[in-house]
Order: structure tokens, then sequence, then C-alpha cells
């Protein structure tokens, strides 16, 4: 890994920026690496995926794995698929449902996190606010 690459996921995984806004504090949940060569483009992680720390581990997850095709061990090699969602963190619970992600996470960290991915071949947006 880059120095650069590096130094970026570890500022992304300490983030508060949005802590005031998180009912259950900031946690954030993505798979990155340089090798990989398909990005999945998420939402933001629901109150199971905070708890766990496993983006998509949750019956999304399932879904989506098996729209894929794909197992669990192929779905977090990370040197293969990168998780990447609009918020990294749990944005709580709304009127009906999850709440948006909350933007200060596009705004501020995904033009450098994908820059730091070079391989992408093949993007999967999943979800209105990932659109």
């Amino acid at each position: 890994m880059t120095r650069d690459f590096e130094t970026t996921v570890a500022a992304v995984r300490a983030c508060e920026i949005c802590k005031p806004h998180l009912p259950l504090g900031p946690r954030p949940v993505f798979q990155i690496s340089q090798t990989a060569r398909i990005l999945v483009v998420g939402q933001a992680p629901g109150w199971r995926v905070h708890e766990t720390g496993i983006p998509f581990n949750d019956p999304s997850g399932e879904r989506l794995r098996g729209w894929m095709g794909i197992d669990r061990s192929v779905f977090y090699d990370s040197g293969r698929i990168a998780l990447l969602p609009m918020g990294f963190c749990y944005p709580g619970t709304g009127k009906s449902g999850d709440l948006p992600p909350r933007p200060e996470c596009a705004e501020h960290w995904r033009k450098q996190l994908l820059a730091l991915l070079p391989d992408i071949q093949l993007t999967l947006v999943i979800g209105q606010y990932a659109q």
C-alpha cells in the first residue's frame, strides 16, 4: 500500500465530522483496497452493520451477494471488491426507516477515496442515495 492510501484510509476510519448528528456515534464502515476491480456503492450502514462493523452484514447484503452470484468469502475479499457507501456511519432512524446518509462523508472523502482505486472495472450503485 502506498503512504497516501494508508493515510487516507486511517483518516476516514477515525472520522468524526458528523458526530453530533449520529445517534450511535461514529463508526465508519467500508472496505477498500488498491487492487479492487469491483466497486459497490451503497447508501449508509444500518444499525446491524454499525454493530458488527462489517459492510452489508444484513439481509440486504445477503440479497446483494445472491444477485451477484458470489459468496461471503469473495464479497469480503477487499483485493477484489471495494465497498464504499455514500455515508460511512449509521445515520439513525426516521419516521419511515433509516435516515438518508449524512452528506459530509461524500463531500469530504469520496473524491479522495475514488482516486485511490485505479483498477475499478465495474461499479454497482445500490439505492436511491447512491445514485
